[in-house]
């Protein structure tokens, strides 16, 4: 069984979703891609983009609790999505040998969350969940790529990468591929916060 690195020279504050790295602020995957985001849903209205993630992180947390604690606790108009999370768990029958995990690469020095890190027949899988009225291929591709490479830094070799994206009405997996282009996006997005943050 592959072992995922504990690493408590990272840390994050909650409510300002702030990492640091030995005391020190470094970015997260999430602000990394800021500006990709901002191009992709610059058409979509504030209320609804706060919607989306009120209903994520109740998902999220509802998920947490389960493969934690068995513990099956969720708002009933979230309901439905969490019925397409345990189909899936069921069939697929992940081993969870980490949830909520943060890391960091060691040597780009920026950090971020991944929501399960498991076993699926006998491939170390990183699977991200989505609740979105559609997977945006393109963010999830640089997205999963980032979470890849940081876990490679440390030694951890991931098979394969998925969003699970759940809808009231199911499930459904997206595998992506590690991709070259996606690493250089993703190295680029640093490049560029690093020169706009130059003194």
């Amino acid at each position: 069984m592959v072992e995922i690195p504990q690493l408590p020279e990272l840390t994050f504050e909650e409510t300002r979703h702030i990492y640091r790295l030995n005391g020190m602020e470094i970015p997260s995957v999430t602000t990394l891609m800021k500006p990709l985001s901002d191009d992709f849903y610059h058409t979509v209205s504030q209320s609804v983009l706060d919607r989306a993630a009120k209903r994520g992180t109740a998902i999220h947390n509802a998920i947490e609790n389960f493969t934690e604690f068995g513990v099956e606790d969720i708002d009933p108009q979230y309901a439905g999505y969490f019925s397409a999370f345990l189909q899936w768990w069921n069939r697929r029958k992940p081993v969870p040998l980490a949830m909520e995990q943060r890391v960091y690469h060691k040597i780009l020095r920026y950090a971020g969350t991944a929501d399960l890190i498991c076993d699926i027949g006998g491939r170390l899988t990183l699977v991200d969940y989505k609740s979105s009225a559609q997977v945006n291929t393109k963010l999830c591709a640089v997205q999963l790529e980032g979470y890849d490479r940081a876990f490679e830094s440390h030694g951890v070799k991931v098979d394969d990468r998925l969003i699970l994206h759940l809808s009231k009405d199911g499930y459904q997996e997206v595998p992506f591929q590690r991709s070259s282009k996606c690493w250089s996006v993703m190295s680029s997005l640093m490049t560029i916060r690093n020169y706009i943050n130059e003194s």
